[in-house]
């Protein structure tokens, strides 16, 4: 019986010193629970260890005030290096919210919902104003922090699918659909900025929606209309809408966004 019991022990004390130290350090927390435990099981023991040295204690199965205190700062260190080390080297990677999270959330600085990418619902024709629309709200997201483009919800979050895009196409199939937005983007924004762009198809509510990932990029991005004279116009999402600035807006907003 000592055997498990002490087990159990060692696990619950990785519990308690790893948990206290999440809750010490600042920040997200990517860790799992079990690699929480890990890393306060070992933090206790060597934070428990070395000032038990320091102290000149023998009875290494004693506790007292300093062991528990160099336990809890062991482990707070130690799970920083663990953090650091896997933000660094990519060992862990915080697994992506599912869509239907995301869309019962609703629209925010970081994500829009668009009904459809080309066909007008009221008038059931294409529409060159809806998919100039689009580039604008992938160039907002490119001057800004980033974002999501959902294409395929209305503004209540509720599913329309793609059907409706998916009818002016010769082959109405996501790959043809993928291709038409990529170029959509490209001639609008430019070819450097769709390196920023990430396009995929996910299923939400019976229908299937386009989810438009874009990065945050390097430089200004600015859009010109497929059709007409270049127009060069800069776009940024501010808060939850998609604002077009003036040649001084621009310019003081370009001098703190790309330093």
């Amino acid at each position: 019986m000592e055997t498990p019991l002490f087990i159990i022990g060692i696990l619950a004390a990785g519990f308690v010193f790893g948990m206290t130290a999440r809750w010490l350090l600042p920040g997200e927390e990517r860790l799992s629970i079990a690699e929480t435990v890990i890393v306060g099981m070992v933090g206790a023991a060597i934070g428990a260890t070395g000032v038990n040295i320091v102290f000149g204690q023998t009875e290494f199965d004693r506790i007292t005030w300093q062991s528990v205190l160099g336990a809890i700062i062991s482990t707070v260190v130690l799970l920083a290096i663990v953090r650091w080390l896997a933000d660094r080297f990519g060992w862990h990677q915080t697994p992506p919210r599912p869509i239907e999270a995301i869309i019962r959330d609703g629209e925010s600085a970081t994500v829009e919902f668009k009904s459809t990418a080309r066909r007008n619902l009221h008038t059931g024709d294409r529409d060159d104003k809806i998919e100039l629309v689009i580039a604008k709200t992938v160039a907002g997201f490119l001057n800004a922090d980033g974002g999501m483009l959902i294409i395929g919800v209305d503004d209540a979050g509720s599913a329309l699918g793609l059907a409706s895009d998916l009818s002016l196409m010769k082959a109405p199939d996501h790959d043809r659909y993928e291709l038409w937005l990529m170029d959509h983007l490209e001639r609008t924004l430019g070819k450097p900025a769709i390196a920023f762009v990430d396009v995929s198809f996910e299923p939400f509510a019976g229908e299937h929606v386009s989810v438009i990932r874009v990065e945050p990029s390097d430089r200004p991005v600015f859009l010109d209309e497929p059709k007409g004279p270049r127009t060069a116009d800069f776009y940024v999402r501010m808060g939850n809408s998609t604002r077009n600035l003036l040649t001084d807006e621009y310019t003081d907003y370009a001098q703190s966004r790309w330093k």
